[in-house]
């Protein structure tokens, strides 16, 4: 079948391997995509349409002439990819692309204040604590040194 291919780490979309209307859906943001036309052509015109809150700009697609240019989306949505081919044929994909779910941590790490007396040496590696005595996150050694943690944030 004739039409646009789409190729990514996770999937791999043929030419005519789609629905009637060419939409495919489970691409992934941040999955750059690879794309193709089959037959192939002496020329390519490639455009794209994507979703209005993407950064992704229409000339995002990394060539607008070669054969096999490639897109990487940034959120989710419908990207609309055509490619006139050899001047004569037009194709059309529309490509359904869903966000990548982040974990978001429901709290931070928390040290509760010690006294640096009341923290035993590590019989191996490192013991990291809130110190009370110097009022500041620490590091205590095998040998029970103590450093403290630098959390300056640089401008």
């Amino acid at each position: 079948m004739a039409g646009i291919t789409a190729a990514a780490a996770s999937k791999t979309l043929l030419s005519g391997a789609t629905s009637a209307d060419n939409t495919s859906s489970d691409w992934v943001t941040g999955e750059r995509i690879t794309l193709g036309v089959t037959p192939s052509g002496t020329s390519y015109l490639w455009s794209m349409a994507a979703p209005t809150s993407s950064a992704v700009a229409r000339s995002e697609l990394s060539s607008t002439s070669d054969a096999a240019p490639t897109i990487l989306p940034d959120v989710a949505g419908t990207y609309t990819i055509t490619c006139l081919v050899s001047g004569v044929t037009t194709y059309v994909l529309r490509l359904t692309v869903q966000a990548v779910a982040i974990a978001e941590p429901i709290e931070a790490l928390r040290f509760s204040p010690r006294a640096d007396a009341t923290i035993p040496a590590p019989a191996a590696g490192v013991t990291m604590y809130y110190s009370s005595t110097k009022s500041a996150l620490v590091i205590k050694t095998v040998a029970g040194t103590i450093y403290t943690v630098d959390l300056t944030v640089a401008p």
